[in-house]
């Protein structure tokens, strides 16, 4: 044992867009998952690493609770509910803005069957910021009332506020034990994940509302480029339907030229090279309810 080190895995559940991403992002101040205005960008788990003076924090990303309409969206809800099993302490994140939903009653009911009730939990209310302060406190009893949680604390991603006060009421109900990660590492996402999750990001934001959950991202290679200091890189992009891909590709291309624009430049930044990308988009009609294409893209 590393007498006095603490180091655990804590992960953060709670419904779709309540701001589970920019949480982790904004603590470990940098970009480590994607993050849109569109509920259930995050599908799969993602780790983020935060490092301090005798501790480690490896927190967890998971899917949001939702009623799943697909195979996929089963898969999300069982990895998030298995992430918060594996975890020594759970993050309830709810939305400061509206009341409690059927989804955060849900995430509460889990939280309080199984083997669940014995874990350390931590109730974070997000979005302070677009609240008024004579309706928050209210609007935090109506959460505190869910199940029992260790600390009740408000905050607000996008502002910072009481980020760090989140930060330390996790080092507190950590174990001791020797950290899982090298300290200069902040997440254990692959490459082409990573890169795949760049460009369905761009792709996400540029779409109709009804394109983005049907977006699937593959990156096919990722080799050095003819050019000295270059970066080759070739991705498809997977719709539901043809309609869909015309959306995508827009009018001359030039939605999908915006979507290669903006992902080249973020994916230059992390690679720290010059990058030349290649997209194609592709229709695989009802992916997200096919077992064989779910395995293959690694969510089986």
């Amino acid at each position: 044992m590393n007498s006095g080190f603490k180091s655990g895995f804590a992960a953060i559940l709670g419904k779709p867009n309540v701001g589970k991403s920019s949480f982790i992002n904004r603590i470990i101040g940098k970009k480590i998952a994607i993050v849109t205005s569109k509920p259930q960008t995050t599908r799969r788990r993602i780790l983020g690493v935060l490092n301090g003076a005798g501790y480690q924090i490896v927190f967890v990303d998971t899917p949001g609770f939702y009623k799943p309409r697909h195979i996929l969206g089963e898969y999300m809800l069982e990895s998030a509910k298995e992430e918060a099993k594996e975890a020594d302490i759970v993050i309830f994140m709810v939305d400061a803005s509206t009341p409690p939903l059927p989804e955060d009653n849900h995430v509460a009911e889990f939280l309080a069957s199984g083997s669940q009730k014995k874990i350390k939990r931590i109730l974070l209310v997000n979005k302070i910021d677009r609240i008024e302060p004579e309706i928050l406190a209210g609007r935090i009893e109506e959460y505190k009332a869910l199940t029992n949680f260790e600390e009740i604390i408000p905050i607000s991603c996008l502002t910072g506020e009481n980020l760090e006060k989140a930060g330390d009421s996790v080092v507190k109900y950590l174990p001791e034990g020797f950290p899982f990660f090298p300290p200069e590492q902040t997440t254990d996402l692959d490459e082409k994940i990573q890169i795949s999750e760049i460009i369905r990001e761009k792709a996400m934001s540029l779409s109709r509302q009804e394109v983005p959950h049907g977006i699937m991202v593959e990156v096919e290679e990722l080799k050095p480029g003819k050019k000295p200091g270059y970066i080759y890189i070739s991705a498809y992009i997977y719709v539901e339907k043809e309609s869909h891909k015309k959306i995508i590709v827009g009018k001359g291309g030039e939605r999908l030229k915006q979507v290669g624009t903006l992902a080249r430049k973020e994916i230059e930044e992390i690679l720290e090279k010059k990058v030349y990308l290649e997209l194609w988009v592709k229709v695989k009609p009802d992916w997200r309810d096919r077992e064989d294409i779910l395995k293959a893209w690694g969510f089986r």
